[in-house]
């Protein structure tokens, strides 16, 4: 049979069992309980690695655990969906949520440790975020776009790298800006954990794997794979075309779309992520994208030039 132990303050207590045992997933709702799993393996010098999700997890986050899996002796998945970084309070009451599906996925993975707090648990002093300097990377963009944002995501990375003592934390690439963030936090705050970073993952049709595909209609998710397509087309266009032509095309292809409303798209340069204005065989390039697709809201990007 499979269980799955959740390890709470007052007691370990089963919480399903199924008909073939595979692996034990600890399932820890509190940062004492955590600690304790945790201490043998840094005592040890073992390499502990983290993968921050807010749950609704898909084969993009399992990749991020395999890849921690095959970096790290100790393998812990975090699932909390964090109210700071959403600045709009539907966003947040429709995010998709599976727990049972997560801890499933998690399982047959062989995740070590999922880590479920509650807001009182990673907040213990109230919705109070701080405030970080990150050289000029959250001004634009998701930053510009959603007011506090980043001070929600780095609030809560900067505590959950403090209370894993994390070796290694994985970050998907298709957060291409947040990616940059974090590396720029880590940075800024002397922070000894290595971030690496995971490929984005996408569906046959190219459309990147998100938590949020779950909301999308069908006709919504058919039409969703032109942001992928428009990608393309600027990779391809990169060199040939004037930064703003191939800016344009891409615009007036999503403006003909039903159901579409383009939010931002910028060709920056990769580090920086400060516009390129224009073509420079020496910059690595990417583009970045944000659009609507109805009322949900799926954000993109590609290397031009790598």
């Amino acid at each position: 049979m499979q269980i799955y132990e959740i390890y709470t303050h007052e007691s370990s207590i089963i919480l399903h069992l199924y008909t073939q045992i595979k692996f034990l997933l600890k399932v820890i709702d509190d940062i004492s309980s955590l600690n304790h799993s945790i201490s043998s393996s840094k005592s040890n010098n073992l390499c502990v690695g983290l993968v921050p999700t807010m749950g609704a997890l898909h084969e993009g986050h399992l990749s991020l655990v395999k890849l921690a899996s095959t970096q790290c002796d100790l393998t812990i998945v975090s699932l909390f969906l964090n109210p700071t970084q959403f600045n709009d309070k539907n966003d947040l009451t429709n995010y998709p949520s599976d727990i049972e599906s997560d801890m499933t996925l998690l399982e047959n993975e062989k995740c070590d440790i999922l880590f479920v707090p509650n807001t009182a648990e990673m907040y213990p002093n109230g919705l109070i975020t701080n405030s970080y300097e990150l050289n000029g990377l959250d001004k634009a963009f998701e930053g510009a776009k959603r007011d506090g944002h980043f001070d929600g995501v780095c609030t809560i990375v900067h505590r959950l790298l403090k209370i894993t003592k994390a070796d290694k934390a994985f970050f998907g690439q298709k957060d291409f800006q947040q990616l940059a963030i974090i590396r720029q936090l880590v940075q800024t705050l002397h922070l000894s954990t290595d971030i690496i970073a995971g490929p984005t993952i996408r569906e046959k049709d190219g459309l990147a794997m998100s938590s949020r595909n779950q909301l999308l209609s069908k006709s919504q998710r058919q039409r969703a794979s032109i942001i992928h397509e428009v990608l393309l087309k600027a990779k391809h266009l990169y060199g040939q075309l004037t930064i703003s032509a191939i800016l344009n095309q891409i615009k007036e292809h999503i403006d003909t779309q039903a159901e579409m409303i383009l939010d931002y798209v910028d060709i920056v340069h990769s580090h920086s992520l400060e516009p390129i204005k224009t073509f420079d065989y020496q910059d690595r390039a990417h583009i970045l994208i944000a659009v609507y697709v109805g009322k949900v809201r799926l954000i993109d990007n590609l290397a031009l030039n790598d």
